[in-house]
């Protein structure tokens, strides 16, 4: 078998939401704010070989998020927003491990929870007195810092390099990020 078959592609897919929110008009400008819990398609992988061979592959999975922004915009005409956002967000992410290694152990450790923030824009468009349609861009980042994965001896030898350096942790990036491009739709009461 190949080694780069243990690569796993990163994954952008659907995502849907439900958001409450309230916007106060004053004149052309509009302030708002707005919370939101749905779901994100993202994976996130990354693979490093080594000599022996094998392969060592971590990947994260956002389960489900939800986010708390603040926006601000300008009405252009009678009822078309254009604005921008931006605020903290919260998520809960799958961390997971596989390697072709069988004589070390590995243990997925750290919090699965993760603290990150959100900004972007888009436009709205009013569609009678209470119902609109948008176009939103989002960039979400997360700090999955705690995150790790523990190398063990598990069978290996004494000559096993992970037991000659008496154990190793691997780590990656803290930051999980990823752009969204949404469509909207609101109910206004």
């Amino acid at each position: 078998s190949s080694a780069n078959t243990a690569c796993i592609n990163d994954k952008d897919d659907i995502e849907y939401y439900g958001r409450i929110g309230f916007d106060k008009q004053m004149g052309k400008f509009v302030l708002g704010a707005v919370a939101e819990f749905g779901k994100t398609e993202a994976r996130d992988s990354v693979t490093a070989y080594s000599t022996t061979p094998a392969f060592y592959t971590m990947t994260r999975e956002l389960d489900w998020n939800a986010a708390l922004r603040l926006r601000a915009g300008l009405v252009a005409g009678e009822s078309t927003l254009f604005y921008a956002t931006g605020g903290g967000a919260y998520a809960k992410l799958n961390n997971s491990f596989s390697s072709s290694n069988t004589a070390n152990s590995f243990a997925v450790i750290g919090d699965d929870m993760a603290w990150g923030w959100q900004a972007g824009g888009g436009v709205e468009q009013k569609l009678g007195r209470n119902f609109s349609i948008g176009l939103e861009y989002l960039y979400s980042r997360y700090d999955d810092s705690d995150a790790r994965v523990a190398v063990g001896t598990g069978t290996a030898g004494a000559t096993n390099p992970f037991v000659l350096a008496g154990g190793a942790d691997f780590r990656r990036s803290s930051d999980f990020d990823f752009h969204s491009l949404r469509a909207t739709a609101a109910f206004r009461f």
